[in-house]
């Protein structure tokens, strides 16, 4: 039987180093890859990996390119607006059990940052 185990979302930036930036100093991913001649950076923090690519024309989703489930969401909101990120979404619970916020990285991609908080009642 197959089994996925992992995604990682291609992040296409018109430049990586302000995107880099904000991934590892604002969320605390680390730098796997840097391969400056192909446009390309893969990041990672725990579980989570996500790849920078330069784009002459990058597309940027208007509601989020990826959402994120974390642990401890009211810390790491608190860190994110302590070092300055923009917010596009505060905090905010959801009926189907989630708490998450939204924030937005240098080149417009927005991540959705979350955790469970409760299972979803059941339609009954």
């Amino acid at each position: 039987m197959t089994e996925f185990l992992s995604c990682r979302p291609n992040l296409e930036v018109a430049d990586l180093a302000p995107a880099a930036a904000f991934l590892r100093e604002v969320l605390g991913f680390e730098v796997e890859v840097d391969e400056p001649g192909m446009g390309l950076m893969l990041l990672s923090r725990d579980a989570v990996g996500l790849a920078l690519v330069r784009s002459a024309t990058p597309g940027v989703n208007a509601t989020t390119t990826a959402y994120i489930g974390v642990t401890g969401v009211d810390e790491l909101h608190d860190a994110c607006v302590a070092r300055g990120a923009r917010i596009v979404t505060g905090l905010e619970d959801h009926p189907w059990g989630l708490r998450d916020f939204v924030v937005e990285m240098p080149g417009g991609h927005r991540l959705a940052l979350g955790e469970r908080i409760a299972q979803p009642a059941s339609a009954g």
